[in-house]
């Protein structure tokens, strides 16, 4: 999948939903996901998928994403990595709930405020 424009606009998946198949490194078992958005990071280029388990899965809620980076090779191929960081994962939340919040007006949380809770925090650091 390519990545259509700047500002990751349209990339929210739901004409032609792609099916990913990923394997558990402990179970070796196979598990599908729906591919729901694939954004890029614009700061690091980092490519990130955002992923919703086709089946009930361990761990998992109703909602829940898997978030990992996509990593392609020269022959356009996409590998799908797990990311390891706290820090990097939060990032990456943050990047899909922006995007989310600029396409549909709400967060993920289903809040409707802007960028209140960084002017809070803003405000909690002088």
């Amino acid at each position: 999948m390519a990545i259509t424009d700047d500002k990751n606009n349209d990339l929210f998946l739901d004409e032609d939903e792609e099916v990913i198949v990923l394997k558990n490194e402990e179970t070796g078992e196979e598990v599908e996901f729906t591919l729901v958005a694939m954004l890029e990071d614009e700061d690091s280029g980092k490519v990130y998928a955002y992923l919703e388990p086709n089946q009930p899965l361990e761990g998992f809620e109703d909602g829940d994403l898997l978030i990992n980076e996509v990593v392609f090779d020269e022959d356009g191929n996409e590998s799908y990595l797990p990311i390891e960081s706290e820090e990097e994962l939060d990032k990456a939340f943050k990047l899909f709930d922006d995007d989310y919040y600029e396409q549909f007006g709400t967060h993920c949380d289903g809040s409707e405020d802007g960028d209140e809770d960084e002017e809070d925090e803003t405000e909690d650091d002088e």
